[in-house]
């Protein structure tokens, strides 16, 4: 137990899998904890005794399973191996510490998702700043950004970390670390974090890309290179360099908008249908999965980098059988960056390196196929390029594993990995091992004659290695050179001189073979490791060919265009349809619609018209439009021009944040208020009834106010979609604002969603008619128009009034005295019309009618 103790004690915040021959073990709290979340028995060590230790196990063949279930619930696991063979042992048999599996550090194939990076990040704040480093140690991706800290919560969700790193008294002080700490619901780990940037460099040293002005982002990137190291005492991070960016540097996405528009999964948290990725991912690879995914959460905001990723899918959009020729060549790639990344750490198997082998060996297929399509006058785009692939290092390479390994190498490397012929002791030990056997095998055959014992047997076991097994009936034949070696209840058991020297033969013949294998096998590891660098740029060049061919491959079958992306303010689409939604109708059902925004004559357009219209999916396929547009793909319109918009900010829906203690108003108000503090003129907005989530006054004075804003302060593009239909009187008063509806048909009492976009306001909502669609009673159906004629007699003064409004709305007009006059007038009279905002000239007339 003290070596278990030790380990323990050097880290107390983990599970520690202690190795004792076939299982793993758990001791202690470890256990009781262990075996309430794995389902385990508990039982003890040393029963009967007062001082028992709790203890529970699973057996070592089947412990991946348990290691992924124990990260997944955010714990982290130290697995102690035993590093001698304990027939060898004097004593104790030796045990270390092979590795640390933590819910952001996991390099099991069985538990990472290929299309999807596996994060670990660390976090580094000031009340000022915030830096923010995270790494992915199956390929040794490594990127550190600063940014304010308002920015933070929005960028961990954008980037998903498994696991975040911060430092202690931070965590623990219950300041702003620690509030986002209960709100972002990973594993949270209090870790050292370098105290300078010249502690931090140090520790980066061997890294390039290292910017010491960004101080805060390096000691981060730090802190997580460290925390990471720790858990791979015997390998090496596939780390080359830290990649440093700005948030400015691609178009920002909030929490909001990454959920509303569904880019990644959708709002019920599902990825498999309905996300915005689900159907533009038709990579055909895990990197290049993984580079789509990125693409989408950090379009572009460069144009001629926009238009370079372009250039690439128009390529191949006009090459459809190459294209298709590619993707199948693609297909039979493995992920090169993550096989790097497992030699590196020292991790890999026979069959990574068959895999390795044989991707490396289909390159020159892959060169050739993008060369084929190419002319002098139409070469191919630099990004289909494949440049790094030509590297003759890696054909090198390729040819050595192909001598050293056999064509389909198993997962194991006792199960013969080395090719024969590659080494003289291993085919000499091989041939001994497998000569042994034939003899042994010719041995039974004579004894079984010699002795006239047809049921003789020569069988092996550890504990006594090759005998003879004669049941009861036959011991009166057994020969007088048999040496008896042991009783068992249905016999005995025998060897002789013969069979105990061939034994030491066979066996020393297979232990060596073991060893033999085992070190040639580290040497291809090794060589492996050594060119990791060029194998992984190698994988990210076939990535980005991947990820274009997927996006040409979409826009081929769907019909979308190239759009028009450049430095202008107007955001112009003919004929644009929802992505998503158009995939899951049958051809051509979906309806078109256009949209123009600019800073002229319509920078804010006011959608109007009944629920269940469309609206919602008209702002949405705007935003994923705009967002398809800038990471460089093609777009479901006829014609599209987009001027590039720095961040996309969303408001749509309504919900409760109850972890938070948010009711739906407070968030909606949250969201709007980051949007109003945050949205450039180069911004395009998306909001969807704002303030519906309050009294009707209040809603519509907060959507009155949020409309001018936007228009007059801040200039962004703006879908505004509302039910509040006195908004459209905002059109005669604000120049760049355009009223738009949903278009309706009634007949017969039945209404008809047309699904266009129309000029113009609509003129209700029609809510009775859809809750009636909905199946509400018909009782409750003509009971509800009852009460909207009373109220909308009611409440036409003001509309009247709003639709006035220019600039300042009137409370005078059509307000008639009524028999509490006096009260009236002494209200009215306190009024100076002058210095009455919108918002209090509303709420005023609510209180003004309370007295009637």
């Amino acid at each position: 137990m003290r070596q278990y103790l030790d380990v323990k004690d050097q880290h107390p915040d983990a599970l520690v899998l202690f190795r004792l021959g076939d299982f793993y073990e758990l001791f202690f709290e470890d256990a009781v904890l262990g075996s309430r979340l794995l389902d385990l028995t508990l039982t003890t060590r040393d029963k009967g005794k007062d001082d028992a230790v709790p203890m529970c196990g699973v057996p070592h063949h089947a412990a991946r399973g348990y290691i992924a279930k124990l990260t997944e619930l955010g714990h982290r696991v130290v697995i102690v191996e035993q590093v001698e063979d304990p027939r060898l042992a004097k004593g104790l048999v030796k045990r270390e510490v092979a590795r640390i599996v933590t819910p952001g550090v996991v390099l099991d194939d069985e538990v990472l998702d290929p299309k999807q990076p596996r994060y670990v990040a660390a976090i580094v704040a000031t009340k000022q700043s915030v830096g923010l480093a995270y790494l992915d140690a199956t390929t040794g991706e490594l990127r550190a950004t600063e940014l304010a800290p308002a920015e933070l919560e929005g960028e961990l969700v954008r980037v998903a970390p498994r696991e975040v790193l911060a430092d202690a008294k931070q965590l623990a002080d219950g300041g702003a670390l620690a509030a986002l700490r209960a709100r972002y619901k990973v594993a949270w780990h209090a870790t050292a974090i370098p105290a300078t940037v010249d502690a931090a460099v140090t520790e980066l040293a061997k890294l390039s890309g290292v910017d010491r002005e960004a101080a805060l982002a390096v000691r981060a990137a730090a802190a997580v290179v460290s925390y990471a190291r720790a858990t791979q005492p015997t390998g090496a991070l596939p780390i080359r360099a830290l990649a440093m960016y700005r948030p400015g540097d691609a178009v920002v996405l909030d929490e909001a908008a990454i959920a509303n528009l569904e880019l990644v999964e959708t709002l019920i948290g599902r990825r498999a249908q309905g996300s915005l990725l689900d159907v533009i991912d038709q990579t055909v690879t895990a990197p290049g999965g993984r580079l789509l995914r990125r693409w989408l959460l950090y379009p572009l905001v460069d144009v001629a980098q926009i238009r370079r990723r372009q250039d690439a899918v128009a390529w191949l959009v006009e090459r459809p059988a190459l294209t298709e020729q590619l993707r199948r060549a693609l297909s039979r790639i493995a992920d090169l960056e993550r096989l790097a990344g497992k030699a590196m750490l020292g991790v890999a198997m026979p069959r990574d390196l068959g895999r390795l082998r044989d991707a490396l060996a289909a390159l020159p297929e892959l060169i050739a196929l993008v060369a084929s399509g190419t002319t002098k006058l139409d070469p191919a785009p630099a990004l289909l390029a494949l440049e790094p692939a030509r590297d003759p290092a890696l054909a090198t390479l390729a040819a050595r594993l192909a001598r050293a390994l056999v064509d389909a190498p198993s997962f194991l490397l006792k199960d013969r990995a080395i090719r024969a012929g590659y080494d003289a002791t291993v085919d000499e030990c091989r041939s001994l091992a497998d000569g042994g056997k034939e003899q042994i095998a010719a041995i039974e055959e004579r004894e079984q004659k010699g002795s006239g014992i047809p049921s003789l047997k020569v069988r092996y076991n550890r504990v006594f290695g090759y005998y003879i097994e004669i049941t009861k009936s036959h011991l009166a034949k057994v020969p007088a050179h048999y040496a008896r070696k042991q009783t068992i209840a249905t016999g005995e058991r025998y060897v002789t001189p013969e069979l105990a020297e061939l034994e030491k033969k066979v066996v020393a013949a297979e232990d060596t073979l073991a060893i033999r294998e085992a070190e040639l096998f580290r040497a291809e590891v090794c060589a492996v490791a050594e060119l990791a660098g060029p194998i992984a740029a190698a994988g990210a060049a076939l990535a980005i060919c991947d990820a274009c061919a997927a996006l040409a491959d979409v826009a081929a079958s769907r019909g979308y265009c190239r759009p028009i992306v450049d430095d202008g303010r107007a955001l112009d689409i003919t004929d644009g349809r929802h992505p998503v939604i158009e995939a899951m109708l049958p051809a051509g059902a979906f309806v078109p619609n256009d949209c123009r925004l600019d800073l002229d004559s319509d920078q804010l357009v006011l959608i109007t018209g009944p629920n269940m219209a469309g609206k919602s999916t008209y702002m949405r396929q705007v935003a994923q439009i705009v967002l398809l547009a800038q990471i460089g793909a093609f777009v479901p319109a006829k014609a599209a021009t987009i001027g590039v918009c720095d961040r996309v900010f969303t408001r749509v829906g309504a919900s409760d944040n109850l972890s938070r203690g948010d009711s739906t108003f407070m968030v909606e108000m949250r969201e709007t208020a980051t949007i109003l503090a945050n949205a450039t003129a180069r911004s395009l907005i998306v909001l969807d009834e704002v303030g519906r989530g309050t009294s009707t006054f209040d809603g519509v004075s907060i959507a009155w106010a949020v409309a001018e804003h936007i228009h007059d302060a801040i200039g962004a593009r703006t879908l505004f979609a509302t039910h509040y239909h006195e908004l459209v009187a905002l059109a005669e008063s604000r120049p760049r604002v355009r009223n738009v509806s949903v278009a309706v048909r009634e007949h017969k009492n039945e209404i008809v969603f047309l699904r266009r976009v129309i000029p113009g306001g609509a003129s209700k909502s029609y809510g009775i008619d859809v809750a009636r669609l909905a199946g509400l009673p018909k009782r409750v159906v003509d009971r509800s128009r009852e009460i909207m004629a009373t109220l909308e007699t009611g409440c036409f003064a003001a509309e009247t009034s709003l639709r006035s409004a220019s600039p300042q709305l009137s409370l005078l007009a059509n307000v008639a005295p009524t028999s509490v006059e006096t009260s009236l007038r002494a209200a009215l009279a306190a009024i100076d019309p002058n210095r009455i905002t919108p918002l209090e000239a509303l709420q005023l007339l609510a209180d003004l009618k309370s007295l009637t």
